[in-house]
């Protein structure tokens, strides 16, 4: 990695000028001490475009200049799912840390490598799961560590992430090529939350079931999630409803919601027999500024992976998902 240009001061690479491109750079605009280094695409001119919209010192073309170049300091990877593992390798090899959007591959096995090579080169990983890194997940870990809802680990965790997209079969969402479906990109909210909840670690037992738009990805997949434990997760996500979108999380005391839609909540409220206390602990921006400070806080202190999204915690949501993708019969282009 080269030296930053100060002890505060994080040069960020953002690779792939797409949509969610958009939203995590504008965030990174009020980060402090985020400098808005360079933009890279496989077309200079849509680099160009994106780095003069922002204000991006610089744009270039390929992948391998963006490994290479000195003055960068960290990479944001938000390509398409299905660029995520050959893109990360890369900067990881080149010695690059590395923020990779969720899901950090297309499968365990992808993401079992690249947690392999972040090891092995010394080099920081974090999948980009903003959701663990908001205000309230901390007093939502707060609760749980001091088991306000019960001891133990809860028994019961609901949630759900279902809105309606688009329907052209062009757009990413409905496109196996791009690894489009709900699982990749809204069931992971849910899957990563009711890990958290539940303490970490994959379920021992998963039912779920599934229906499939016509490009072959899936529209929306439902099931439930049984841990080590005795604890049960259901969870739905869904790209052609709209819902309401809480998390609810009980034990044997009492329960916590965070209201709908979880994902980018302010509050979060603990129920005790008649009791309610609820705390409100805002996000800034659109809530990609905490992760983002994490990942520098990170970069600072040396450390290679993120205790709000650990190497453990990624892998074992890759894992989940594996499983639910054999259970429903989906495949992507490539997969045998």
């Amino acid at each position: 990695m080269s030296l930053m240009e100060n002890a505060d001061t994080v040069r960020w690479g953002v690779l792939g000028p797409g949509r969610i491109a958009r939203d995590v750079v504008r965030d990174l605009q009020m980060t402090p001490n985020a400098v808005l280094e360079v933009v890279c695409s496989r077309s200079l001119d849509r680099a160009e475009a994106f780095a003069q919209e922002f204000g991006f010192r610089r744009a270039m073309e390929g992948e391998e200049a963006l490994a290479a170049d000195p003055d960068v300091d960290i990479v944001y990877i938000a390509s398409p799912h299905p660029a995520h593992f050959e893109s990360a390798k890369r900067m990881l090899l080149a010695g690059k840390p590395v923020v990779c959007e969720k899901p950090m591959t297309m499968d365990a096995a992808q993401a079992r490598e690249l947690i392999a090579i972040s090891k092995q080169q010394n080099v920081f990983l974090m999948e980009a799961v903003w959701t663990r890194c908001l205000p309230v997940f901390q007093v939502v870990r707060k609760w749980l560590q001091e088991e306000r809802v019960g001891p133990g680990k809860p028994r019961l965790v609901s949630s759900s992430f279902c809105v309606g997209l688009s329907k052209d079969p062009k757009d990413r969402w409905l496109n196996p090529e791009l690894g489009g479906g709900g699982l990749l990109d809204l069931g992971v909210y849910p899957l990563t939350v009711s890990q958290l909840a539940m303490g970490g670690g994959a379920p021992v037992e998963i039912k779920v079931m599934a229906d499939f738009a016509e490009t072959g990805v899936d529209e929306m997949v439902s099931g439930l999630m049984r841990y080590e434990h005795g604890g049960v997760a259901r969870f739905t996500c869904s790209m052609r409803t709209e819902f309401e979108c809480p998390l609810e999380i009980g034990g044997e005391d009492g329960f916590i919601r965070v209201p709908s839609r979880f994902l980018d909540a302010n509050e979060a409220t603990l129920t005790v027999g008649n009791h309610s206390e609820t705390v409100r602990a805002p996000r800034r921006g659109q809530g990609y500024v905490h992760e983002l400070e994490e990942a520098m806080r990170c970069l600072r202190s040396g450390e290679i992976e993120s205790p709000m999204i650990s190497h453990a915690d990624t892998l074992a949501t890759m894992e989940t998902m594996d499983r639910i993708r054999a259970q429903i019969g989906l495949k992507y282009p490539g997969e045998e």
